[in-house]
């Protein structure tokens, strides 16, 4: 199998966990420099390169995939922005994340009567 593109998908699973979400993805041959993370309330969102191992010969057969990629996870609920870990350890990065608290706001009622209705 021969490959004919740069770019690729990267592959993730993700879990519900009982505080938040376990992210978990796929990233073999990528260093923690060569790629970006941004976690905004509802999406997860990485970017960057593989880089192509051997630059000084000729291909005879190239299936390791490598280029840009580029990755969108959206997430059933909001989670805390502020309170997010991530971990690369051979080939797979792991994000968690923290579901964000409920916010309860206490409104007071006035009484106007019955008559304005």
């Amino acid at each position: 199998m021969y490959r004919n593109s740069d770019n690729w998908i990267l592959h993730c699973d993700v879990y519900v966990t009982a505080f938040g979400f376990d992210v978990y993805v796929e990233i073999p041959g990528v260093g923690s420099d060569d790629f970006e993370l941004e976690i905004t309330p509802r999406v997860v969102k990485i970017w960057g390169v593989k880089k192509k191992l051997c630059h000084r010969a000729t291909a005879l057969a190239i299936e390791i995939q490598t280029g840009e990629f580029q990755r969108e996870l959206y997430l059933p609920s909001r989670v805390d922005t502020e309170n997010v870990s991530a971990e690369l350890k051979l080939g797979v990065l792991h994000i968690k994340l923290v579901k964000e608290k409920a916010v309860s706001v206490v409104v007071s009622v006035q009484d106007k009567g019955n008559n304005n209705l």
